[in-house]
This record gives structure tokens, C-alpha cells and sequence, in this order.
């Protein structure tokens, strides 16, 4: 294998850790930040009530058809990833990745698998900054919280552990190559759940009440808590493994690792169950979906080494950060 093999390899990767690396990312410090910029903006005036109301009908006009999965796919929309417990799946075209921002012309739908069938949930806007450049205006009034995948740190922290592929990715950023070229390393994101209520708001960066639908209970009974959402997730069939997939693409888990994580996510859900089984309440398969990821949670950190929470963390930290609209 050659130096440009190794290289198309690591970058063909880097995208797809970020989407999981965002997946997996403590709700805590997000949630504190979009409730900050939120409690910051000013109130909406009417005339971008107006706006924003005409615009998110033109933008369900437009993706209407994409309610049939099998138009998108007609249309050019690929798979990129894998489904996330509270993004659901993104489903992208690589030409609009790359284009000017056209709200009618979203560059990723979102679909979650809900009875058997992929539903069209939201969208969401993709466009490559390079530093210093402005978030896009988006949407009318300061409600479309962008938030911002670093290419660059991300494929840096990604490869510390792999000193000459790291040393080829850092080259690679210092001739301006990571991206799309052109020192555009900022992917920069904003989510519209125009097709599915969310317990957050329609431009939240997670969608709270697809556990939910996925689980078959009521999207009502999503409590806008993200570790009671994550722990009903637990209850859709496949969870725990793909919980532990997503643990082993960060930190590289040994066979021993993936039995005793595996073994404490299915001891979690089978509280969640039990809980399911004796009362079929909002309130109280929140409380014990809440325990159970938390307890979930503490068994990750108990298994996990010093330095596979420490990649974890690096990984992370370089994948998500808030952009305050002033708009």
C-alpha cells in the first residue's frame, strides 16, 4: 500500500468517525451551550415569524416526494454512516455537499427506521467554511443553531496514535487538502426536523423523540431529556450492538471489552424492560430509561482504559463546536 493509499484510506474515515464521535457525545456540555445561545438570542420579530413560516413550507414542499425513501435514492442520496439513536440516518447527495446553500435543496435527509419502514424525519444543510468565515444565514431569525465538525483537529486527533499516517495527515492539512480543498476544513451543519416534532425545537442538533417512535412508544412521552431518550433507545432490537459498535470505532475495544460492555448495556435494558412491564407510563419509563443509561454510562468508564477514554475524549472534542447566530 502505497503513502496516497494509506492517506485516501484514513480521509475515506474521518467523516464517518465524526458522525460517530457526534453520536456518542455527552449531551450535558451541548445542551448547556444551545440553551445559552437560545436564552442569548433576541426575540423573533414578526416579520421573521413570517419568513420562517413560508420558509420551512417551501422546504417540506420540496422534500414531500422524499417521504418515499425510494425517491431519494432515484434522486442520488446516499447512506453516509450508520443510524444514530437520536439523528437518525443521514442520507446525503455529494454533489449538494459541495454547492452554495439552497434551503429548497436540502444535502441530507434524515430517516429513522420506525416499523419496519424508513421515515422521512428532517433535514439538514452542509457547507465547508474555512476558518474565520461566517456561518451561513440559513434560515430566518437566530433559532438554526449551526454547529461546526473541525476536518482538520478531527483527522489530527484521529491518527495521534498512527505517527506516520498522522505525520502524512498533517502534511496533507498543511497543503490544504483535507475537505474539500482550498483550506475548507469547517463542516458545518444545521438540522430542520420539519417532518417530526422534537422536544428540543425544530433546529436542534438531536432529534429526543425518535427513540421513541423507534421503540413504539408515543413521541409524546419524550421528556426533552437526552439520557432518558438514550436509555428507551436501549429497547429497540440491535441497540446494545451498535451502542458497542460505536464505543469500539473510538477506542478500539478489545474481545474482552466488547463481552463485558455488551453484557452491561443488556443488564441496563432489561431494567428498562422490567420497568416497561409493570407500568406503561411516561413517567416512569423515563426514570428508569434515565437510570439505565447512566448506569450504562458509569460500566463504559469502569471498562474503558485511561487511554481509551483520553482517544474518546480528544476524538470528541474535535468534532462538535456551537456557533452563536446573531442573525
Amino acid at each position: 500500500m502505497d503513502h496516497a493509499d494509506r492517506i485516501a484510506i484514513s480521509m475515506k474515515h474521518i467523516s464517518a468517525l465524526a458522525l460517530v464521535a457526534a453520536v456518542a457525545l455527552p449531551a450535558r456540555g451541548l445542551a448547556q451551550h444551545e440553551h445559552m445561545a437560545m436564552h442569548a438570542a433576541a426575540p423573533m420579530s414578526a416579520r421573521d415569524s413570517a419568513e420562517l413560516r413560508a420558509q420551512i413550507e417551501a422546504v417540506r414542499a420540496a422534500t414531500a416526494r422524499y417521504r418515499d425513501h425510494a425517491n431519494a435514492v432515484r434522486d442520488g442520496y446516499r447512506l453516509f454512516g450508520q443510524e444514530g439513536p437520536l439523528m437518525g440516518e443521514h442520507w446525503y447527495r455529494p454533489d449538494l455537499v459541495r454547492q452554495p446553500l439552497d434551503l429548497r435543496h436540502p444535502s441530507t435527509l434524515q430517516y429513522a427506521n420506525i416499523g419496519g419502514r424508513k421515515v422521512l424525519v428532517g433535514v439538514a444543510y452542509t457547507v465547508y467554511r474555512r476558518p474565520g468565515e461566517p456561518v451561513p444565514e440559513g434560515f430566518a431569525g437566530a433559532d438554526d443553531h449551526w454547529h461546526t465538525h473541525d476536518i482538520a483537529r478531527l483527522a489530527e486527533a484521529a491518527t495521534s496514535e498512527r505517527p506516520f499516517i498522522h505525520w502524512l495527515v498533517q502534511r496533507r492539512i498543511e497543503r490544504g487538502k483535507v475537505g474539500p480543498g482550498g483550506g475548507r476544513t469547517l463542516l458545518t451543519m444545521v438540522h430542520a426536523w420539519i417532518w417530526s416534532d422534537n422536544p428540543e425545537g425544530m433546529f436542534a442538533m438531536r432529534q429526543l423523540a425518535l427513540p421513541y417512535l423507534r421503540a413504539g412508544l408515543p413521541a409524546a412521552w419524550a421528556s426533552g431529556d437526552e439520557a432518558s431518550a438514550q436509555g428507551v433507545e436501549l429497547l429497540v432490537p440491535g441497540a446494545c450492538v451498535a451502542e458497542v459498535g460505536r464505543t469500539d470505532k473510538l477506542t478500539r475495544l478489545d474481545e474482552g471489552q466488547e463481552r463485558l460492555l455488551a453484557s452491561a448495556c443488556e443488564q441496563e435494558t432489561a431494567q428498562v424492560r422490567a420497568a416497561l412491564a409493570r407500568r406503561r407510563d411516561a413517567s416512569t419509563i423515563n426514570a428508569a430509561a434515565a437510570r439505565a443509561w447512566t448506569g450504562y454510562e458509569a460500566a463504559r468508564v469502569r471498562i474503558l482504559t485511561g487511554d481509551q477514554l483520553a482517544r474518546m475524549q480528544r476524538i470528541m472534542s474535535a468534532v462538535v463546536e456551537h456557533e452563536m447566530m446573531g442573525m
